[in-house]
């Protein structure tokens, strides 16, 4: 019986060639989205979640209180001194873990030779790796150990646990006990032994540290003590974190109390910080809790892409949905001859279901040929590490249950309608089905589709109009031709600054901490005792005097900063001026600040620019040189009449000049313009993942709307030859093929320009800078699709209009 359903399911499909394709082509594509989205959803929610108790492990973050009136923030960083207090004081917890991000190059003693030098990774570019550790960071996680005890391994000052790879790439591929006893060199004197060596993890995390050096290396270490401060409790930094592990039955509301009563007893003003837990399986996700390790990934984009695949399925189905009950008035007398002859209702459902199924499993199978060329292909926007290794049991799971709901979604309805028919009324002759409660049907269904398509649409073109907002908006500085240099060492910044100065094509070298924007800042608490008192948080922006004219800050008043040599004077933006309560800026110009207890003149205010992304308003801002913070360089070249080969020709004379001063480092510069660019991926992003969905469900809705198209044409052959005979011109018969779709997109436009308003604005809401959501976008959207519609339809439509009115009327 099976055999019989498949081989009578193979010759229909044959018959059918047109619309199999079809079907086959839109639910491939649809089948395809939802491997590659699943793979990239599976991958991104299987972070740090096979460890040993992970919903047990959380870290510890808090909320700051700082500044009058108080400003409350959270933190995804605790104070030094705040692990081992919550891990002497609080009850319910099993485990502590404290570690501080350190960032260094690495030395290999070579014997009596020089050392081998390995570079530090690039900041917000590689994965944070070298950490100080507590012994207890190894209870908390699951790590395989090579070789070293777990116990001890961490217990003594100026030790050091390696990851394998690591041990491998510094010292070579040995056996992983001869790496015991080696030495590894860090802040060119910080020397340490190598005490254990652990495996490496294979699935996907964010704690991707490779080298732990015991916490004890901070109390023996004066180099490490003057960096980590284990004993302060009144400031944050972003490279101190912990881990916790809560006792069995414990939950994090029922610590909530006792990390009140912590705060109260060891923070009594100005600085205020309460301790809270957030889950490990949240450390990936959320973008409140800051770090200098984990990579975000956004969930509702995640959402949003669960989302795309769905509705392409959903459109693959349609057009499934749409052709088969077309078709259906063809079969009709096939199923009132099985009927006659015996078949049950049942039956006759079976035999259409098997029709979908085979069809669905083609789809299946073509998908699982497409799905690793589309990850390659689209590798820009998928996560590191996302790739189809075969049928796992979960990826077979997951195809078994996709190929079993888009058959049921697209088989079940045409197949239901076909079972239907009554023999004696199937057998007299064609039915009609083009009203009644199936045109209707069919028709809501195409509007669906162009519904979603035109969400689509007009997705992307708010997206594209903000991206393109953002590119152009005037940032208040000077973007062009600045290159930024990240100095190796801070003593030797001013002598390679002195050198490119004399370069011919280097127009102005500035020292600074960071550029005016980007996503690195540095916060501190200013006070102000005036009139009335203001205390708040500032942003920094340290950097020499020539700061603000290299990147052409505009001066409201006063003047710039004298050349010092430590922090002596300051300038300060318009919006911090109006929060010290001058309304001009010159009102502003000789008032005094304090910055940790000394005061400092205001000698300047420069007109207001954006430090961060459009994402964030226009903050208070104070520049100032502050020469341990502005330990790189800022490059303005003079690009004016040059030509990008010269440019290049500069920049190697840069690099030149950079060997000189560091032979031993790397040399590396971003352009400021990619920089900002960066602030604004993950909506670039967001922009070309939509651009592609859009197409894909133009494509599929359009090749459906081409099928219908082509089967409303063949049933009404008729109809047009005795128009013709009558005297219908080709453009009215065009006109009237095509109306009744055209009437099903613009009430898809009606229906989806509201949601699509909906949606747009609260995307919007995300900027503090953004583009306002103008009618005219919906219009254009509307005539897009209309023209893409048009042009599906017409193509069939000329066709039944120009075809000869003979050869349709002879066999009446």
């Amino acid at each position: 019986m099976l055999r019989n359903y498949l081989k009578i399911a193979f010759r229909n499909l044959v018959k059918h060639r047109v619309s199999t394709l079809i079907n086959l082509f839109g639910l491939t594509i649809g089948v395809t989205t939802c491997l590659t989205i699943y793979l990239i959803t599976r991958h991104e929610l299987s972070y740090d979640t096979f460890h040993a108790d992970h919903e047990r492990i959380y870290r510890l973050v808090g909320e700051t209180q700082f500044g009058n009136p108080p400003e409350k923030r959270p933190a995804g960083f605790v104070p030094n001194a705040v692990p081992e207090g919550v891990r002497q004081e609080i009850v319910g917890i099993e485990t502590v873990a404290a570690f501080h991000n350190i960032e260094s190059d690495v030395l290999i003693p070579n014997g009596t030779g020089k050392p081998q030098r390995f570079e530090a990774r690039k900041r917000g570019v590689d994965p944070a790796e070298i950490i100080v550790t507590d012994p207890q960071y190894f209870d908390l996680f699951s790590y395989q150990w090579l070789a070293g005890n777990p116990k001890t391994a961490l217990n003594e000052p100026l030790t050091l646990v390696l990851s394998a790879q690591k041990a491998r790439k510094y010292f070579g591929d040995l056996p992983p006990h001869q790496y015991l006893g080696k030495q590894v060199i860090y802040w060119d004197s910080l020397r340490v032994t190598v005490s254990g060596v652990v495996q490496d993890w294979a699935t996907p995390t964010d704690l991707t540290f490779t080298d732990f050096i015991s916490l004890r290396s901070i109390r023996g270490s004066n180099l490490l003590k003057q960096s980590i401060n284990l004993d302060q409790w009144d400031d944050i930094w972003s490279s101190s974190q912990a881990f916790v592990k809560l006792q069995p039955g414990v939950t994090p509301a029922q610590l909530s109390s006792a990390f009140s009563k912590f705060s109260r007893q060891h923070y009594k003003g100005p600085f205020v910080f309460t301790p809270a837990l957030q889950p490990l399986a949240d450390l990936h996700f959320n973008e409140a809790y800051n770090d200098n390790y984990a990579r975000k990934a956004h969930l509702p984009t995640l959402y949003g892409l669960m989302g795309v695949a769905l509705f392409i399925l959903l459109i693959a189905a349609i057009n499934f949905i749409n052709l088969s009950t077309a078709q259906s008035m063809s079969r009709a007398q096939e199923v009132g001859i099985r009927k006659v002859l015996g078949s049950s209702r049942a039956s006759l459902l079976t035999q259409f279901m098997s029709e979908t199924l085979l069809l669905t499993i083609g789809a299946v199978l073509l998908a699982q040929l497409l799905v690793q060329p589309v990850l390659t292909e689209f590798n820009a926007f998928i996560p590191a590490g996302v790739r189809y290794d075969g049928l796992t049991p979960e990826t077979a799971l997951f195809l078994l249950l996709l190929t079993g709901i888009t058959a049921l979604l697209a088989g079940f309805y045409p197949s239901w309608v076909l079972a239907s028919y009554q023999p004696a009324r199937s057998l007299k002759g064609p039915i009609a089905s083009a009203g009644g409660l199936k045109g209707y049907f069919r028709k809501s269904l195409i509007v669906f589709q162009f519904t979603v398509s035109l969400l689509f649409i007009i997705g992307t073109l708010f997206i594209g109009r903000q991206l393109a907002f953002m590119r152009n908006k005037e940032l208040g500085f000077s973007t062009d031709a600045v290159v930024s240099l990240h100095t190796a060492q801070l003593g030797k910044a001013d002598i390679l600054a002195e050198k490119l100065r004399q370069l011919t094509d280097v127009q102005l070298v500035t020292r600074e901490w960071f550029p005016p924007m980007g996503s690195s800042y540095m916060v501190a608490n200013l006070k102000y005792r005036g009139k009335k008192d203001v205390e708040m948080d500032v942003s920094i922006k340290a950097g020499d005097e020539n700061f603000i004219p290299m990147y052409q800050l505009k001066l409201l008043a006063g003047r710039n900063y004298l050349r010092s040599d430590s922090l002596r004077e300051i300038v300060i933006n318009e919006t911090y001026a109006l929060a010290l309560g001058f309304p001009k800026p010159t009102d502003a110009v000789g008032q005094n600040v304090e910055l940790q207890g000394r005061s400092y003149p205001i000698v300047g205010v420069v007109a207001d620019f954006h430090e961060q992304s459009l994402h964030e308003k226009v903050g208070p801002v104070f520049i100032g040189y502050m020469p341990r913070q502005a330990g790189n360089l800022g490059v303005k070249l003079v690009s004016q009449g040059k030509s990008a080969q010269e440019i290049q020709t500069t920049l190697a004379e840069i690099e030149r000049v950079w060997q000189t001063v560091y032979p031993d480092h790397a040399f590396s510069y971003t352009f400021l313009d990619d920089s900002i660019a960066q602030l604004y991926e993950k909506e670039a992003k967001t922009a070309q993942l939509v651009n592609v969905a859009t197409i894909i469900a133009i494509l599929i809705s359009c090749m459906g709307l081409f099928g219908l198209a082509m089967f409303t044409a063949e049933q009404r052959t008729k109809e047009i030859g005795v128009r013709k005979v009558l005297g219908a011109s080709v453009l009215s018969i065009m006109r009237l093929l095509s109306t009744d779709f055209l009437k099903l997109i613009l009430v898809a436009l009606l229906v989806a320009s509201p949601l699509a308003w909906y949606a747009t604005t609260q995307w919007l809401q995300g900027f503090a800078y953004r583009i306002s959501v103008d009618w005219w976008v919906f219009g254009v959207a509307g005539l897009m699709a209309v023209g893409i519609g048009l042009l599906t339809v017409s193509v069939q439509s000329l066709k039944a209009a120009l075809q000869n009115p003979v050869d349709s009327l002879r066999n009446e």
